[in-house]
């Protein structure tokens, strides 16, 4: 709708936002999100919307792997090579869903895992997938989203997981309102004009990059471990922020 605004086109882009509230009146809440996510995909693919920047080039048919055992519940065959491994390792997994953001990871559970707690697999590190004939049965209990939310960017780290506080500074503040930076987020308004944003979630390593694209304008008041990891990594001389 921005795009056909930009191009003059507010009549046509006024018709297609009232069609979309309509389709959202008419379909289940639990539905609507998934719904949200395909009109953008509609969006793109008619070449009105784009999302430009890096992202991961990822093998067409491992991707399309995946989203086949996904959808029909079936146990996926993977090679896949971890930090920590000099080569790749066969494993059969349980797949339930994938975090999509600058790396896209697969949230699956490991068929030989006796802990059998969830697993984060990066894509880029798969280096073969077959969907199995094995079906398996869906944890009822287990929400993606909620999953998701316990991670600022993608990757989460267990460890890590606790109450995040960043301050910004005045001229910073009423940008940085504009952000969701994490779906549980409170703002408070200090009297000073600066912001002060709370959330719970894991992933310091994201927040830093995310946080260097505000240079001294932010500061970091918890947790203590990610104040330190930011500390003489903000610049001054931004021409603008975020």
């Amino acid at each position: 709708m921005v795009s056909l605004k930009r191009s003059g086109l507010a009549v046509e882009a006024e018709h297609l936002l009232k069609l979309r509230e309509k389709i959202l009146a008419l379909v289940p809440r639990s539905k609507a999100a998934r719904l949200e996510t395909d009109h953008e995909a509609l969006l793109e693919a008619q070449g009105l919307a784009a999302r430009p920047g890096p992202h991961q080039r990822i093998d067409r048919k491992i991707s399309a792997a995946i989203a086949e055992a996904i959808k029909a519940c079936r146990i996926l065959e993977i090679e896949y090579q971890s930090r920590d491994e000099e080569a790749p390792s066969k494993r059969r997994v349980a797949p339930y869903g994938l975090l999509t953001g600058l790396r896209r990871y697969l949230v699956a559970r490991q068929q030989d895992d006796a802990v059998s707690r969830m697993r984060l697999y990066l894509v880029e590190k798969i280096k073969d997938a077959h969907v199995s004939n094995e079906p398996f049965e869906r944890d009822a209990t287990f929400n993606l989203q909620a999953f998701a939310n316990r991670a600022f960017g993608v990757f989460q780290n267990e460890e890590e997981f606790g109450e995040v506080v960043w301050r910004f500074s005045p001229r910073a503040a009423a940008h940085a309102r504009g952000f969701e930076f994490h779906p549980g987020q409170t703002l408070e308004d200090q009297p000073d004009g600066s912001l002060v944003v709370r959330f719970s979630a894991a992933g310091h390593l994201e927040m830093c990059w995310h946080l260097y694209l505000w240079g001294d304008q932010v500061e970091v008041l918890a947790p203590e471990r990610l104040r330190r990891m930011v500390e003489r990594y903000q610049r001054s001389d931004f021409p603008s922020l975020p």
